[in-house]
């Protein structure tokens, strides 16, 4: 390829919109150009970086046993009521109507291909015998995301590889969960990145179990909790607490409980100030409206309650006072 005869618009200056190292450069070599925001042309030399990375994906696709197929990314959005996650997903989802002869027809972007793929096997396995089977495909995805920024990370167009995998059983299921947790594992360290995996919410994705393979940066809107004594790494989201000992109920009359006033205060910090406490020495009540009814959720001063929880065993009880916060980039 002769540089005369293609298209590399280089940049001398970072344009003032680029946050982070990895768009201004993208941008200055000429990898990438912005359409609108959160939507990118990838140009001679960024295809070719991204054709490298897909095939590293799809070799370690293929050697963990997953075929590859290509699914639309155009769904009836009936498919998502089907399954209820059409309102889950809200805003994100980009749904519109198009004329179809005298009728309008309802239709969807898809940010995940759950749905059809779900779909697809319903009509095609017949027998026990045809499982297990793990499909996959690097497809391009929607999302209407409202704060498109840091160049590629987070768009409303991008291209990603999702897997589905098919079992007769819940041991089958983890067999597969577990192989293509060691797939990623190779692709990140082929790709020469340093990673983390850890528990992650699942989100409208749904699931009891979730990992995210976190690249350590000091760019990025997610924060890792990692305790180095065990080994327990979660995303901020996903991270739980121990059990914490607490004292049996006052020893003296000093400990007892007195009504005190706080105007003015809105905030714990405030409260706290006010009182000349620490934060996890206070309880605050978060009011939530859920299933059309409102609920008080009383969590520790210093915590803060998870809208998406659910029930998992901590796996770092007696060392949590050792989590450390990491900035991460997906």
């Amino acid at each position: 390829m002769l540089w005369s005869q293609t298209l590399i618009p280089t940049m001398k200056e970072s344009p003032s919109d680029a946050e982070i190292p990895s768009h201004q450069f993208m941008l200055r070599a000429g990898l990438i150009r912005q359409l609108m925001a959160g939507v990118y042309t990838y140009l001679p030399l960024g295809l070719r970086a991204l054709k490298k990375a897909e095939q590293i994906v799809r070799e370690e696709m293929d050697l963990a046993g997953a075929s590859e197929l290509l699914m639309p990314c155009l769904h009836p959005v009936s498919l998502w009521e089907r399954t209820g996650r059409f309102d889950d997903f809200g805003s994100v989802l980009i749904s519109f109507q198009v004329s179809r002869r005298e009728n309008q027809t309802h239709l969807a972007l898809g940010p995940t291909h759950e749905e059809v793929i779900t779909d697809l096997m319903a009509s095609q396995i017949s027998s026990y015998r045809q499982l297990p089977l793990t499909l996959y495909q690097i497809q391009t995805k929607f999302r209407n995301e409202e704060r498109p920024r840091f160049g590629v990370l987070r768009t409303s167009e991008f291209i990603m590889k999702d897997a589905y995998s098919f079992d007769v059983s819940i041991e089958g299921l983890d067999r597969s969960y577990e192989a293509m947790y060691e797939a990623y594992g190779r692709i990140l360290h082929r790709c020469g990145l340093s990673f983390l995996p850890v528990e992650a919410e699942s989100g409208p994705i749904g699931g009891d179990a979730s990992h995210e393979f976190m690249v350590p940066s000091d760019n990025g809107e997610d924060q890792v909790l990692h305790c180095e004594s065990c080994g327990y790494a979660a995303n901020r989201e996903r991270a739980e607490v121990g059990k914490i000992s607490h004292k049996s109920g006052p020893t003296s009359e000093d400990d007892l409980i007195e009504t005190v006033d706080t105007p003015g205060t809105k905030t714990i910090d405030q409260v706290c100030e006010l009182l000349g406490c620490t934060s996890d020495q206070m309880i605050k009540t978060l009011i939530y409206r859920a299933d059309d009814r409102t609920i008080a959720v009383l969590v520790r001063g210093d915590h803060e309650a998870n809208d998406d929880s659910r029930s998992y065993r901590c796996t770092c009880r007696f060392c949590r006072s050792n989590w450390y916060p990491v900035r991460s980039d997906r």
